[in-house]
Parts: structure tokens; sequence; C-alpha cells
């Protein structure tokens, strides 16, 4: 009878023989891609189904250039992870950092849900972790901080010049929307890769203070422009953006997005912020008191 053991594989092992690096492997042992089993003395050892599952991520990366929000919603959370019997919650806008900031700014709950044009008990039920807030209203909140949107993610890099993968700031937002942040802020252009689940979307409508840049690089996205935010479902034009597609959303255009197809969509989206919009003593000290960064430059 073949002992099971002797089918196991060390990280160096599974590396070699999918050809990638036993960093690799550790950075999606931390996004909870490809969790393997321990020995008593903590030592990573890979069954058969964990090097078959590394096999499927390996190309999901290298061939279609799919980011850890995409893997995760496209594979089955099956016997090739160690997955606990309660997950994780996905990374979300901390309800604290977002208390911090409106302290920083010297709101009240009632006076930022009145600015952000949400009830005081949704903002409460967000702040305190119950509740996840849209694009749209992360947008609508960040403008009445006075702060990018990018102010309230939770960075871990500590680079200012290269965000390496592992270090990226993801936000899971409602809707099905998830952000990775990619890069540092304090820079004029604040670029991040959003994937949009099946059914996902913005939220409702919003604008920025500069031009929006997306383009798609899986899935198809429906982008919705115009109006006002009142009747942005009414009077907006719709343009479906696809595998390689690009949209430019002029600076103040209320814009939507949503995913009608049946797989996940990736954009590499990039905003552009205001010349000082890093600049402002009180910005930085909302971003500093939110997620203990300092922006560059």
């Amino acid at each position: 009878m073949t002992d099971p053991a002797e089918s196991w594989r060390t990280i160096g092992d599974v590396a070699a023989e999918i050809g990638v690096s036993p960093q690799t492997l550790r950075v999606w042992e931390k996004q909870e891609l490809l969790v393997p089993d321990r020995t008593g003395g903590g030592q990573r050892r890979y069954a058969p189904e964990h090097v078959a599952r590394a096999r499927q991520i390996a190309e999901l990366r290298r061939r279609h250039g799919w980011n850890p929000a995409a893997i995760r919603i496209s594979l089955p959370d099956d016997g090739g992870t160690d997955a606990p019997e309660q997950p994780a919650a996905a990374p979300q806008p901390d309800g604290a950092r977002l208390r911090r900031a409106r302290l920083a700014r010297g709101l009240s709950l009632a006076a930022l849900a009145r600015e952000a044009e949400t009830s005081t008990a949704h903002l409460s039920s967000i702040e305190r972790g119950l509740d996840r807030p849209s694009t749209q209203l992360v947008a609508r909140l960040t403008d009445a901080l006075g702060i990018p949107m990018s102010g309230l993610a939770d960075f871990h890099a500590t680079d200012a010049t290269v965000v390496r993968e592992g270090d990226r700031a993801p936000v899971e937002l409602e809707n099905g929307a998830h952000w990775e942040e990619l890069s540092m802020p304090g820079h004029q252009l604040e670029p991040a890769m959003l994937t949009i689940a099946p059914g996902g979307s913005s939220g409702g409508p919003y604008s920025r203070p500069g031009e929006t840049f997306a383009h798609v690089l899986e899935g198809e996205v429906e982008f919705r422009l115009g109006g006002t935010s009142h009747d942005h479902d009414a009077t907006a034009e719709t343009e479906r953006v696809g595998p390689g597609d690009s949209i430019t959303v002029p600076p103040s255009i209320f814009l939507s997005w949503r995913n009608a197809g049946e797989v996940p969509a990736r954009c590499l989206w990039i905003e552009l912020l205001p010349p000082h919009a890093w600049s402002d003593p009180m910005t930085q000290r909302i971003v500093r008191a939110a997620s203990g960064v300092t922006p560059v430059g």
C-alpha cells in the first residue's frame, strides 16, 4: 500500500514542477488562492490536489492575465485548498479607517451621511463593519471628506515607486466590485485593477473631477455615461466595452458600469486626479489618520 506522504511535494518541488518561484507560491497562499498542508514543524506540504490547483492558477495567470480576484471567483474552492469552515472576510474599506477619516475632517456621522446622500444608519453600519459601500458611495464619501478614493484603502507597500503584486491594496465593495490599488497614494495618476463579478456594478452613477480611463482585459463591461445623479438612468448613453477595448470618460461626467455577462470582467482603471489633489495639508492629515500612510510626493 502506498504511503500518502510519498505523494507530497515541498514548495521547491511544486515551484519547479509548474515553473514559478517559491515566492510566488507564498504570495498565492497569502492571497488564499492555494493553501497547502503543514507538517508538525510548520513546513509546507503540497498534496496532488494542491499541485493540480497550482497548475490551474499558473495557467490562468500566464494565458489570461487574471488577477487573484478573478481566479477566486472562477476556481471552485474545493479540495485544492485547505479552506477554513468560516472563510475570512474579504478585504473592504475598514469601518475604523472611514471613521478616523470622518473625525479628522471634523464631521459628525449625520453630516457625512448628508453630504454623501446616504442614511445615518447605513453609514453607521459601514463604520462598524456590518455593511459594505458601493463604488458609487465610496466616491461620494471621499468627495465629502475631500480625499481621493484611494485614501481609504489599506496599503501595505513600503516603496513609493514599485508596488509588488502581493502588496496591492485590495478593496471588496458591494455589488461584486473588487478593486486593487496599483500605486501608493500621492500620485496624480491613480491606477487600479477592477474585477467585476457577473451581475456586479458600480451601484449607481457617480462622477470624478478628472478624466477616467478604463481598458477591458477580460469579459465585457456596460458603461453608461451622461445625465445627472437623478436622471442618469433615463438619459445616459450606453457603451459596451469588450476585451482589448478602452473608454475615456471626461471630467465631471456621470458614469455607471456593470458586468452583464456570465464571466468576471477585468479592467485596468486609471483616474487622473487634479494637480494638487494630495498637496492640501488637511487631505494629508485625513489620509494619515485613516490609513497611517503619508501620501508620497
